[in-house]
């Protein structure tokens, strides 16, 4: 087949072929479903002019915060931002998504790179640089998405972990210690979460942050980092830039021997070359 979303996997479902066939991409040599993100679905396309990836947002996102998405992506390109990230391809009518059975699809040029799940000291000075760059001109950006403060502390995937976890080893029919302690004391930290009073911090500027930047999210090439996907929640979280970087804790400074255990040392290490490019204030480093 020469018409775009011919030579698909049959495991991409008809609605994702029928969408290429709004870009002007060439002739579809191979496409597959990538297996990456539980909320958007992203496909690989590779055509005769060249790869890119299709994304299918999210069944609950509207169309105005798709916009701002793409908008608030065209702002950190035209502001110099030094890292590749996506920009929408237009269709063949000039628009930047289409619609279609009610979900919202859109097109960008594959980044080329790796994922990289361990930091080395190089890795972690190049990761606070960039989300020091990043925020610098978040904060500057007068960016609004009209949406209200969201939760300081990032309770709900906070509870939403623990709350998955204790239901996987409650299936198990045996739990070893490690377990049993782990079921015991989230008992007690959970009304600790969400008993919680943001009001000491309430005066913490808010922006719509990235609110996930973990190592699934980042593109490196040849030891450089080089790129930063998956902006979806700037159209409807506000925050604080450090939730940011709590985000960035909660994924990519986990100890290598106990899972769900925090790496001090690496993340001292961070907050130390961050503040070298992003001034923090006390408030913040308590945070």
């Amino acid at each position: 087949m020469d018409y775009p979303g011919g030579n698909c996997s049959l495991q991409i479902p008809k609605e994702a072929k029928d969408a290429v066939r709004a870009w002007n991409i060439g002739r579809v040599e191979n496409c597959r479903y990538v297996r990456q993100g539980e909320v958007n679905h992203n496909f690989f396309i590779r055509t005769s002019k060249g790869k890119y990836v299709l994304r299918q947002a999210a069944h609950h996102r509207t169309s105005a915060e798709l916009e701002f998405e793409l908008s608030y992506l065209n702002y950190l390109r035209d502001a110099n931002f030094p890292y590749r990230i996506p920009a929408a391809i237009p269709t063949t009518n000039g628009e930047l998504f289409i619609a279609l059975q009610g979900r919202f699809y859109w097109l960008y040029e594959f980044l080329e790179g790796t994922f990289v799940e361990t930091l080395n000291k190089s890795r972690l000075t190049q990761l606070a640089r960039m989300m020091a760059t990043y925020h610098l001109l978040i904060e500057k950006s007068h960016l609004n998405n009209g949406k209200p403060h969201s939760d300081l502390f990032n309770r709900t995937p906070v509870l939403k972990e623990i709350g998955d976890y204790r239901a996987e080893i409650l299936r198990r029919n045996r739990a070893n210690r490690a377990d049993a302690a782990f079921v015991k004391e989230s008992k007690i930290l959970e009304p600790m979460l969400r008993g919680l009073d943001e009001s000491p911090y309430s005066n913490m500027k808010r922006y719509p942050i990235h609110g996930d930047i973990n190592p699934q999210n980042l593109i490196w090439k040849n030891g450089v980092l080089v790129g930063l996907l998956d902006f979806e929640n700037v159209s409807t979280t506000n925050g604080p830039t450090i939730r940011d970087i709590s985000q960035c804790y909660n994924t990519a400074f986990r100890d290598a021997k106990v899972k769900y255990r925090l790496d001090l040392n690496l993340a001292k290490q961070f907050l130390t070359y961050y503040k070298q490019y992003h001034l923090m204030s006390d408030k913040e480093v308590r945070h």
